[in-house]
């Protein structure tokens, strides 16, 4: 009795200072604002954590579809509601799961939006794994930074590097036209969407129930990426789960996507120009809802205000 003591204490005491020493590599390891680093998934997906306390009103979650799609600082412009992008390269669902509940702790959304292009990116169990070890300890997101550390930079602390002026919009305005042979051709064929990621969807769905957010489901315009088979998919799920969904590849009246000037990459990706339709498309939406009042007038949200004046003056666009 007293040997399985023993060893229950050892293991305690094995794992206490396993996660110490974790805990302190993380904190070392983490990119401090000297660092310099310019990568998406950090410095402006994690910028919403360096937010006043529950002043962002809507969430979006997704891939580069995200990212390149929606303009934050023009739903502000138009509307009086804040928003932050949380997009990251070839986004998993579980990495949208752990962005959202590590989101929640300072935010207060009354909207998260999925963009579903990462709902047929297959979630495996070694990628939510490390998802959740990356959310715990950031030594196992940055272990490459040790090439590159100096003992000037380490720290201990929770600084978040971003940029303010696109809340997490990735500005672009390259111009590679895109064929639309084919795109978004009626069928009744559905594509398949991996079990794991349906659970995740009601995983994120349930989350936002429980906070007081609607969890509303976005398909941006791409040739490249969407058809109607994913349309049926998606459709299919939003139904089941009773979840709004919004198909901008289905709206061509309201978003009249421009193929030929308006993608960065022959219809991968939208450009500025077409984002800003798809933008304005979702910002008349979430004024519709009726959650949200226009804050543009409000004094604690004018740097709102200069940060727009900033991206548009930045992005030479003085009709905002």
């Amino acid at each position: 009795m007293k040997k399985v003591f023993r060893n229950i204490i050892s293991s305690v005491l094995f794992l206490s200072i396993l996660a110490a020493l974790l805990m302190t590599a993380s904190a070392i390891m983490k990119p401090s604002k000297r660092a310099g680093v310019n990568s998406l998934e950090d410095p402006l997906t994690n910028g919403v954590l360096a937010e006043r306390k529950n002043t962002i009103d809507v969430v979006f979650l997704g891939d580069s579809e995200c990212y390149s799609t929606f303009i934050p600082l023009k739903i502000w412009n138009d509307h009086g509601i804040t928003s932050y992008v949380c997009g990251t390269t070839e986004q998993v669902l579980s990495y949208s799961y752990e962005l959202l509940t590590k989101t929640e702790k300072k935010q207060d959304p009354k909207i998260v939006v999925l963009e579903t292009n990462t709902v047929f990116r297959e979630v495996t169990s070694t990628k939510a794994f490390i998802n959740k070890a990356e959310g715990l300890f950031s030594v196992f997101k940055y272990h490459d930074r040790w090439k590159n550390l100096q003992p000037k930079s380490w720290q201990i602390n929770e600084n978040k590097i971003y940029d303010e002026r696109s809340k997490g919009y990735l500005f672009n305005t390259i111009v590679n036209a895109a064929s639309t042979q084919g795109y978004m051709t009626p069928t009744d064929e559905k594509e398949t969407i991996p079990t794991d990621n349906v659970k995740y969807v009601k995983k994120i769905r349930d989350y936002c129930r429980k906070n007081g957010a609607e969890l509303v489901l976005v398909s941006v315009p791409s040739t490249k990426n969407w058809n109607y088979a994913k349309h049926n998919a998606i459709a299919e799920l939003s139904d089941n789960l009773g979840i709004e969904y919004v198909d901008m590849n289905t709206l061509r009246k309201e978003i009249p996507i421009d193929w030929k000037n308006e993608t960065r990459d022959k219809g991968d990706h939208l450009n500025y120009y077409g984002a800003v339709k798809a933008t304005s498309y979702m910002g008349k939406y979430f004024e519709a809802s009726g959650l949200f009042e226009n804050k543009k007038n409000d004094p604690e949200y004018a740097e709102w205000n200069r940060f727009a004046a900033d991206f548009y003056a930045s992005a030479g666009d003085s009709a905002v």
